[in-house]
């Protein structure tokens, strides 16, 4: 081209990206010994540092959220966690000891395991049962959850160097990134030359560099650099460190309409640019308004709770009264029932009990089990029909002194199963580091009914009239007789969990024999709305223990084959109050947080002498009428029998005034068959009998 010629211009303008600013919202370095959030577990086999959850602030097990990054010291086998929709990576970090330290994974109990060695990112469904086996503990590990429906991550291990000038160089394309110091110290660079926003720092070894950004703005380019503790790279001196980089990307709406839950600050309904301001924005702030739309679509599944039984348990007439203040007002003729309105159990969502994998053992050994910590094992009983061992539950919870043995047991009748979750919250909220002593809990004594839906053992017969059972007798006594042996003899106390069986309905009542002193308080200490006195001799799992010297009380929990959600919390709390007074666990905590009070048992308490039931004489269409816990006067009409054609052919009267403790709930009855289960109120100059059975 001469100086002569005419230089032309293409028409039309230059384009450039109109990228948001600032890119960088928020470059922080996280410290453990500042910013960490540590934990030990409450099962005792380990610890959790959170380095970094968004939104932030938040308890992960209770609240949705989008990712969080942790690091882990495991220092036994464990089970993870069941969490819905998430997806978790595990990378285990190096240590001192000269063996290597692996996990060992296992899924959905697959016959192969996974093993994980140092600096190898491993991802799985967090929905997966998944266990894990340690090597040469304790391992230290990251962790990091993300939210499979609202973003994805991206994970690189680097090593990087001085000599040759080495750098980790890398674009940061996500809403988040987030830099771990494994080894070594590194001098980390945030668009240096391009932004005035940009970053320049130091991070020694366990430090993190948590960056938020504009998702929407151009790339933001990151130089690592190794270097000493100073950020001095001009070293002569061989300097070397490796990182974990972790790249967080927010998935966006595939073509169509714009999405309805807006940005991911939208979705938390929090302000992503403050991260002081982590409550729910007023009505005025405009992603306020997607709050609820974020509840309805995106709420976390786990917050649903476990019940599936909605149950409204009646208080009886005289616990009705003694709540409002009034006197117990006399049943007529016609029997009523007061009732009081369910509250509001939002405290029984699920709760994971962290148990790790189970050991099996030929018997129960306490002091096999390590000191505040929470273990599992299955403990051989009996060999079944191919030839097999017919293996029982057990959870052994110590504390970090010696003390009482309590031993919790359910489902001695394979289809009283309000038990089992009872037992599980109990064990989800111990945190060994508090406990004193310790509490073994079997959540299912009769698998063999457990697995069949039915009351009885294999061999058809009802374990609780044989205890304790012979070591040559049949399969139901043999069973009895090898779990007193194995399993009960190691407790110094024993609560036994019970509901009533198919075809009738329990109130929430205690057996005891109410002349022991101890046995008394224990019943008293579990609030129930009947304490019915039974001295036992009558073959059940309570009487067998006591006779060993072992203090003991039944529970019985409402209803066969399913979960209610008022009893278990009263039983649940029952237990913690046991736990409180033999000074093993203090539930002052508890109590002074729970707002509805009736969550923490009926107002009072009505204490029968003795019980008994009243049996048909005929067979037909049962029609029972008073309810559980409803008071009932000698003479007033408690059932009627009519035939298939509907003709009355018996009608059935009160013997004596009482309580009705239970009653059958079987419109289908045979001659001998139960009615209702009457308790007769101890007067109070009454005096207890000394042996006080029931007529089973």
């Amino acid at each position: 081209m001469t100086k002569n010629e005419e230089v032309i211009v293409p028409s039309g303008s230059i384009l450039q990206v109109d990228s948001p600013e600032p890119t960088l919202l928020r470059v922080e370095t996280l410290d453990p010994g500042r910013d960490y959030h540590t934990q030990s577990w409450k099962n005792g086999l380990g610890k959790t540092s959170e380095i970094s959850i968004y939104p932030p602030n938040i308890d992960y097990r209770q609240d949705p959220f989008f990712w969080r990054l942790s690091e882990n010291e495991i220092d036994a086998d464990f089970n993870f966690p069941i969490l819905l929709g998430y997806e978790c990576t595990h990378i285990v970090l190096p240590n001192s000891n000269p063996r290597k330290s692996m996990i060992h994974l296992n899924h959905r109990g697959e016959e192969a395991s996974t093993t994980i060695k140092p600096l190898f990112p491993y991802s799985w469904n967090s929905e997966w049962v998944t266990s894990c086996k340690v090597t040469n503990a304790p391992v230290t590990s990251l962790q990091f959850l993300i939210k499979r429906d609202l973003g994805t991550a991206q994970f690189s291990v680097d090593k990087v160097s001085n000599e040759n000038n080495e750098t980790g160089q890398k674009l940061i394309l996500g809403a988040f990134a987030l830099v771990y110091v494994v080894e070594g110290n590194v001098r980390i660079g945030l668009d240096e030359n391009t932004s005035p926003q940009g970053y320049n720092g130091t991070l020694s070894p366990g430090q993190t560099l948590y960056v938020e950004r504009d998702e929407d703005a151009s790339p933001t380019s990151m130089l690592i650099q190794a270097s000493d503790p100073n950020g001095a790279i001009g070293h002569r001196d061989h300097l070397e460190a490796t990182i974990i980089t972790i790249q967080i990307t927010e998935i966006k709406p595939k073509g169509g309409a714009p999405s309805t839950h807006g940005t991911l600050s939208d979705y938390f309904a929090i302000q992503t640019h403050d991260a002081s301001n982590t409550n729910t924005p007023g009505p005025s702030t405009p992603s306020a308004g997607l709050a609820t739309h974020m509840e309805d679509r995106r709420l976390d599944p786990r917050r649903k709770p476990l019940v599936v039984y909605e149950d409204n348990p009646k208080l009886s007439s005289a616990a009705a009264a003694a709540a409002d203040g009034k006197k117990e007002p006399v049943p007529s003729k016609s029997p009523t029932t007061t009732t009081k309105p369910t509250p509001n159990f939002d405290f029984l969502i699920n709760h994971d009990t962290d148990v790790p994998p189970p050991v099996v053992r030929d018997r129960l050994i306490v002091e096999d089990f390590p000191k505040h910590s929470i273990s599992t094992a299955w403990i051989k009983m009996v060999k079944q029909g191919l030839s097999e061992w017919l293996r029982l539950p057990v959870i052994v919870c110590r504390g970090t002194e010696d003390g009482p043995v309590v031993g919790i047991t359910a489902a001695v009748h394979g289809n009283e199963l309000n038990g089992v979750p009872c037992i599980h919250r109990v064990v989800s909220q111990i945190d060994v580091n508090k406990l004193h002593g310790t509490v073994v809990a079997v959540p299912c004594v009769n698998v063999s009914g457990y697995l069949k839906f039915t009351r009885e053992f294999a061999d058809g017969r009802d374990l609780n009239r044989y205890f304790p059972g012979r070591e040559d007798g049949f399969a139901s006594q043999v069973f009895c007789y090898q779990l007193m042996k194995k399993v009960i003899s190691q407790f110094n106390y024993l609560i036994d969990l019970h509901t009533a069986s198919f075809g009738r309905i329990n109130s929430y009542y205690v057996r005891a024999d109410m002349n022991d002193p101890v046995s008394a308080t224990m019943a008293r200490l579990q609030q129930p709305q009947i304490v019915l006195h039974n001295s036992g001799q009558d073959g059940t799992l309570r009487s067998a223990a006591a006779a060993r010297g072992i203090r003991a009380i039944t529970v019985e929990i409402g209803n066969p084959q399913s979960f209610q959600s008022q009893y278990i919390q009263w039983s649940y709390i029952g237990v913690m109050r046991i736990l409180d007074h033999l000074e093993m666990y203090t539930l002052a905590d508890y109590q002074s947080t729970t707002e509805d009070l009736i969550a923490l048992g009926p107002p009072s308490t009505l204490l029968c002498s003795k019980g008994f039931w009243i049996y048909t004489k005929t067979g037909g269409v049962l029609e029972v009428y008073p309810d559980v816990n409803t008071s009932i006067k000698k003479g007033d009409m408690i059932a009627r029998i009519k035939n298939i054609f509907g003709n009355v052919v018996d009608e059935y009267y009160a013997p004596c005034s009482g309580i009705v403790i239970g009653r059958s709930s079987n419109p289908v009855a045979m001659s001998g068959d139960r009615i209702v289960h009457l308790g007769v109120l101890k007067k109070k100059s009454e005096s207890l009998p000394k042996e006080a059975k029931e007529n089973y």
